[in-house]
């Protein structure tokens, strides 16, 4: 797990704001477009889906505006991907941060985007409809979801059955209907999509871990030689490497911050030095 999730707990005054402002936003835009569907025959899906035409004439935009459209006038498409957003997005959200949040949502929405694209290419599937739906940015939450609380118990309604399962076993699900569905096409439904937010959600919490190489990167980038503060003088930032040290030179100003001004306050950054602190306390 990235983070502990009852260690790194928020106050209970905190809300996961952009998982309900994207909900909002969803809803939002789903009944504008109902309505300019129902009233004037209006498809935004032509112009802001996303489609090889579309990406063809430099309709670049269709990769951010396709996430925001749904199939209208039914209901269905968008209720689910709110649904999905509302229990998935929330958790990933109070683990990583918003702006970490919002990165794997987006950037599961343009990988998914591609995914689409290069399937439609490989399949050359000329004057394909496109494709609309946040579901590649929910997968993406989704699969950081499972990954961050793999032994998580879910419940699932199939066909109004309750089906209990951990959350590894439905990554696993996931996965496998999305590749499936994307080599061999069954319905209407964009499973390339779905699979490229899928990998962006697993590699993405994969990169994060406290032994990933974005992680790493940080590490080495907190150890890397200062500017030279003078002629023939170079400053070298030291990482302590004693358990005291560390704690004293790197988590208590942090400490001190949250008696001060709360858990919210906290950068990334931050985050990540209690994290390891806790790892080095717990001796791992």
């Amino acid at each position: 797990m990235l983070y502990d999730r009852e260690y790194m707990r928020e106050p209970a005054s905190h809300r996961a704001r952009a998982s309900v402002a994207l909900l909002w936003i969803l809803a939002g835009c789903f009944v504008v477009q109902s309505a300019l569907w129902i009233y004037g025959r209006v498809d935004l899906a032509g112009p802001l889906g996303l489609s090889r035409g579309g990406i063809a004439q430099g309709r670049v935009w269709q990769f951010l505006s396709y996430q925001f459209l749904h199939a209208v006038p039914l209901p269905f498409h968008v209720l689910g991907n709110c649904l999905g957003l509302y229990f998935f997005g929330r958790s990933v959200e109070e683990a990583l941060g918003t702006r970490r949040f919002l990165a794997f949502y987006f950037g599961g929405g343009f990988v998914g985007g591609l995914f689409f694209l290069g399937l439609d290419f490989a399949a050359r599937r000329l004057g394909s409809p496109g494709v609309v739906g946040a579901s590649a940015g929910v997968m993406a939450l989704a699969a950081a979801f499972c990954r961050l609380y793999p032994d998580r118990e879910l419940s699932l309604f199939v066909y109004f059955f309750p089906v209990n399962l951990r959350a590894r076993t439905l990554l696993w699900i996931l996965g496998g209907v999305s590749a499936l569905g994307a080599l061999l096409p069954w319905d209407s439904v964009a499973h390339a999509a779905h699979l490229g937010g899928l990998v962006v959600g697993y590699l993405g919490i994969g990169a994060l871990e406290p032994d990933g190489w974005w992680s790493r990167w940080q590490e080495s980038r907190r150890s890397r030689p200062m500017r030279p503060a003078g002629p023939g003088r170079r400053e070298t930032r030291v990482v302590p490497e004693t358990p005291g040290a560390f704690v004293s030179s790197e988590v208590d100003p942090i400490l001190d911050k949250i008696a001060a001004q709360g858990m919210h306050s906290l950068t990334d950054g931050e985050r990540r030095i209690l994290e390891s602190a806790r790892r080095k306390i717990a001796g791992r």
